[in-house]
């Protein structure tokens, strides 16, 4: 092997090519002298020829050089130049074809020269070229280089269509309807597991395999789905599942078009139903953005993907059976929201087979009904009391006098003498207006107009009355 020149010798060469100086470098050669430069050079002789691409100075320079690395440098330099008429010059001479990666020249989005690759030996499986370079790149011309190469190379067939497949789920993933549709058309499977490109690195992992169907699906793009065409035979209550984490109602509304059974469960519960209620407690995104406070409680309106799909599974005939555990999971996401979405779910599930239990079982706790207490009414109109008991159950168990458990009427009551009487209405959800003729129904003294201005001057005040059996003033008449 040559001995590297000195850097005077070396920086002469250098520039006789730069020059261009084809015959002084061929006398420089036949001479018997170096071409290899010492290692503080970062230039070659070769580099130099290259950038100023004169074809037969690079020709000579590559028949007369030594060094493998100094070739495979040159092959990385002629793709970098996008000269396929250098490439092929420098794979003439030696430059080996693994030196550079296929990704690198899939990335070129030049047809010719990935072909010139591949016909002389590339690797297009190693680190899933073409998977990579569809989503990089997202040229046609990658996609043409890829149905070049399951012609050139049919005994791959199974690999590369791996790299399609992985390709469509990460497309599926960003909701890509266009390149979906050029997979679809390129032979790409929705129905295959595996990773998405973005997880490729996972790919022994089955907890990191999904199907293209069900990306579509939490894509929340009814296009998409239906643009993979699926039918009864696929797993449809799993893509109802997984479309149901995101609540996305348009998806959810063609798979059960499709025939999807949304009490996929072996109790005949729908895990579905139960993923719409559990999105009620992240949809309001502004609430984890900017992190409220625990007392904060998310306005129906920020919730009303969830509040949607929940409507449109039990119209479909959902059953909601909740674990205790997931019961739990449930009464805490509903404290984070405005009662009236309890009340409207609730609502909903006594509308169906199983809710009536499903309702007692979410209103039984005490903290529950701290939740409702504002909310009183509007249960009333469901036939419901706060801990989720019919009132008509109530009322029989009590004697035929009595319109009102005593404890509430007795609570109700100490309250009206305790704050004023707007103050207690907001608590039950009536106006100050409703709660007077509640009150006169109960048969409760209230106090009389102006009773809370005197009290605050600490003026004389009559004494309270004294709470009287219901009846009591009928049968004295």
């Amino acid at each position: 092997m040559s001995h590297p020149l000195s850097l005077a010798e070396a920086k002469e060469l250098i520039q006789l090519c730069e020059a261009g100086r084809l015959y002084e470098v061929e006398a420089w050669i036949r001479a018997g002298r170096s071409i290899a430069v010492p290692a503080e050079i970062r230039k070659t002789p070769l580099k130099v020829a290259i950038a100023t691409g004169f074809h037969s100075l690079i020709e000579l320079l590559l028949r007369h050089e030594e060094s493998q690395k100094v070739k495979n440098d040159s092959l990385q330099l002629a793709l970098q130049h996008d000269r396929l008429a250098l490439i092929e010059l420098t794979l003439a001479h030696g430059a080996e074809i693994a030196a550079v990666p296929l990704l690198d020249v899939l990335l070129t989005g030049h047809r010719a020269i990935v072909a010139t690759f591949l016909e002389h030996g590339a690797d297009p499986l190693t680190g899933f070229p073409f998977a990579r370079a569809l989503c990089q790149l997202r040229a046609k011309t990658t996609l043409g280089s890829y149905l070049d190469c399951r012609r050139l190379r049919p005994e791959l067939g199974p690999q590369l269509q791996e790299q399609a497949d992985m390709a469509l789920r990460q497309f599926c993933q960003e909701g890509n309807l266009k390149w979906v549709s050029l997979l679809m058309w390129a032979g790409a499977d929705p129905r295959t597991r595996g990773p998405a490109v973005d997880d490729a690195e996972h790919i022994d992992d089955a907890d990191w395999h999904t199907t293209a169907l069900n990306e579509a699906c939490a894509s929340g793009k009814v296009e998409l789905l239906k643009r993979l065409k699926p039918n009864s035979s696929d797993d449809l209550a799993g893509m109802l599942d997984r479309a149901s984490f995101s609540a996305h109602r348009d998806v959810l509304a063609y798979l059960l078009s499709l025939g999807a059974n949304p009490n996929d469960r072996p109790d005949g519960g729908s895990t579905a139903l139960e993923s719409c209620i559990r999105h009620l407690g992240w949809e309001d995104f502004d609430r984890v953005r900017y992190g409220y406070g625990p007392t904060y409680q998310s306005p129906a309106h920020t919730v009303s993907n969830g509040r949607e799909a929940i409507k449109l599974l039990l119209k479909h005939g959902a059953i909601w059976k909740p674990q205790p555990s997931t019961l739990n999971d449930t009464r805490r996401i509903l404290y984070r929201l405005e009662p009236e979405v309890t009340v409207e779910l609730v609502g909903q599930l006594l509308k169906t087979a199983n809710g009536e239990s499903g309702v007692r079982e979410l209103l039984r706790v005490p903290r529950m009904r701290q939740h409702l207490a504002s909310c009183a009414s509007h249960l009333s109109r469901l036939g419901l009391t706060l801990d989720g008991q019919w009132r008509s159950d109530r009322q029989a168990a009590q004697p035929a006098s009595s319109a009102t458990p005593a404890h509430d009427r007795e609570r109700l009551f100490v309250q009206v003498w305790s704050e004023p009487m707007n103050e207690v209405g907001r608590k039950y959800g009536m106006s100050e207006e409703n709660l007077a003729t509640l009150c006169r129904k109960l048969e409760i003294p209230t106090p009389p107009r102006g009773y809370w201005a005197r009290k605050t001057t600490a003026q004389a005040q009559s004494p309270r009355p004294k709470l009287l059996p219901l009846g009591f003033r009928k049968r004295q008449d």
